[in-house]
């Protein structure tokens, strides 16, 4: 039995695993979204939220100052040493630096807002070989700027409020509606 055992071999030993998702997060910073497996990707957002939120307390909204220097370093270890970046113009070498510098200068200030989330995992289909489970894992956009809240309730927010009311409320409600009728 594996009680209290978290996270997921996937078949690999701890080397293994631990360049897989290096190798995964490096790939999901630099093009925005990969296919992989369900099982994998599960995994992968685990390793991936909490570097996208130390990179926002380098940009100052968590912590940051004295602590820059620990978070960099730190953050730069879950990081692959290259990522190659794929592109009309043609493939280029990514460092270590420079997808520090990336993540640090333009997918960090995506989400100061948000508190966290930074993935989304949609489901594809299935692998022809061994139909495995296959999905699409990419970054969440960043938001549009807040604009006022409405002050009309949305149509599903009156049919949940509906079935919370005591019955006769609910027959009071309805009465005074046909009445208006």
């Amino acid at each position: 039995m594996r009680h209290r055992k978290s996270g997921r071999k996937l078949g690999r030993n701890a080397a293994h695993r631990r360049a897989l998702f290096r190798n995964m997060t490096g790939s999901l910073l630099v093009h925005g979204r990969i296919e992989t497996t369900l099982a994998k990707a599960k995994e992968l957002r685990g390793h991936v939220e909490p570097i996208i939120t130390k990179a926002r307390g380098l940009r100052g909204e968590i912590g940051g100052g004295e602590r820059a220097l620990h978070l960099r370093r730190l953050i730069a270890s879950r990081l692959p040493t290259a990522v190659t970046a794929h592109s009309p113009d043609g493939d280029r070498l990514l460092t270590r630096r420079n997808l520090l510098t990336m993540l640090i200068d333009e997918i960090a200030p995506r989400y100061v807002g948000r508190p966290g989330g930074y993935t989304r995992i949609r489901r594809v289909g299935f692998r022809k070989g061994d139909n495995a489970p296959l999905v699409v894992m990419e970054l969440v956009p960043a938001e549009a700027p807040a604009e006022k809240p409405s002050t009309k309730q949305p149509a599903g927010r009156r049919k949940a409020a509906f079935f919370r009311r005591g019955k006769a409320e609910a027959t009071a409600q309805d009465e005074a509606r046909e009445k208006k009728r």
